[in-house]
């Protein structure tokens, strides 16, 4: 079913279960289908499952696939067959093929798997060798929608661990027009089974003719059990905020003094509370109050050693001072390649070699 009306609004929901999180992200699929796609609203998944799970026939399915949910039951619209879900021109393809094909005054993108801090997110274990979607990979997959296209995201929710980090949030606006206008994601840990899609939905379609994003935004937040923030992806703020930790650099001999609790002197200090100060002033909404760095919001602030090279892929390590507190590895003299990362396992000691693929879009 492809829609040629203009609805209020557009979810894209992209749901890695090419890997252990399979069966967390083949239930919220399902749970989508409990309010479904309406004359405001179009609901679209692209969804990946390796086969394992199933709960009848319907489900014994693998590959990837696109659905239109409506109430009750989903609308197979392309199947994908074996698709490299961490691979960024995939996800680049769904979000333009959605925006081509179904409609919206607004559009709601929601990014659901795994979240490896600035390392990367999206690992897809169905294929030959294991993959991962780097972070640099992913937000440029991302912003291209609209250096290429025009398409601009009014919602991006992050629903993976580690993405309330100042690197992100400067990844997402590193441009002076950005795509995303609003990134929403967990102050704190991911819960395993990811936002509720049933209550997204819902209050979705409850408020879909609020024409305020914030408001908007506000009611989504409150709406879920968790604690949740959004943040205004503004590209002269976050250039301000990198500025601002690139000088506190120059003061501190260890980034983490900065914000320690052991270190009330520096806690105290004018630069921590201009960092503060212009964290809070991105914070659109956020169900917790705001606490400042590394409560609120994290920044990377202890030694990654030979992690350093993927971190320096991150337009916020970019003639940036902090970036040079991090690592005493000298980048220059180490054959460390960017192209693939050594990935632990959740749950598990046991750590495999996991590929990036780059954009080519």
């Amino acid at each position: 079913m492809l829609n040629e009306n203009m609805q209020k609004w557009t979810i894209l929901i992209y749901a890695d279960g090419n890997n252990e999180m399979e069966s967390i992200m083949y239930k919220s699929f399902l749970a989508c289908e409990k309010i479904g796609s309406n004359k405001d609203v179009n609901i679209v998944v692209q969804i990946g499952k390796l086969g394992n799970y199933k709960t009848c026939d319907k489900d014994s399915w693998c590959g990837v696939r696109r659905y239109y949910v409506e109430n009750g039951h989903s609308i197979l619209i392309q199947d994908l067959g074996q698709t490299n879900m961490a691979d960024p021109n995939v996800l680049y393809d769904f979000i333009k093929w959605g925006y081509e094909n179904y409609k919206a005054e607004h559009f709601m993108v929601v990014l659901s798997d795994h979240g490896g801090d600035f390392i990367g997110c999206f690992t897809d274990l169905s294929l030959n060798v294991p993959y991962i979607m780097g972070i640099p990979e992913m937000i440029e997959a991302v912003n291209a929608l609209r250096k290429n296209l025009h398409y601009i995201i009014d919602i991006l929710v992050l629903d993976m661990c580690y993405m309330n980090c100042v690197e992100i949030l400067y990844e997402l606006g590193k441009e002076e027009n950005p795509a995303v206008k609003t990134a929403v994601t967990y102050v704190d840990y991911a819960v395993y089974e990811g936002i509720d899609y049933n209550k997204l939905v819902f209050i979705t379609e409850k408020y879909s003719n609020i024409a305020d994003l914030s408001l908007f935004i506000k009611h989504i937040i409150e709406e879920q059990d968790f604690n949740l923030a959004a943040f205004e992806i503004n590209h002269e703020k976050l250039e301000k905020i990198k500025f601002l930790f690139s000088n506190a650099a120059k003061i501190v001999e260890k980034p983490l003094e900065v914000f320690s609790d052991s270190n009330v002197n520096l806690k105290e200090a004018d630069f921590v509370k201009n960092i503060n100060d212009s964290l809070k002033s991105i914070v659109i909404y956020s169900k917790k109050t705001f606490e400042g760095i590394n409560v609120s919001v994290n920044v990377t602030c202890e030694d990654v050693g030979y992690l350093i090279v993927f971190y320096n892929k991150l337009a916020f390590s970019n003639n940036n001072s902090w970036t040079e507190l991090l690592s005493k590895v000298d980048i220059e003299k180490v054959p460390v390649q960017k192209d693939k990362v050594n990935v632990a396992l959740p749950g598990t000691s046991e750590s495999k070699i996991h590929y990036i693929m780059k954009l080519k879009k």
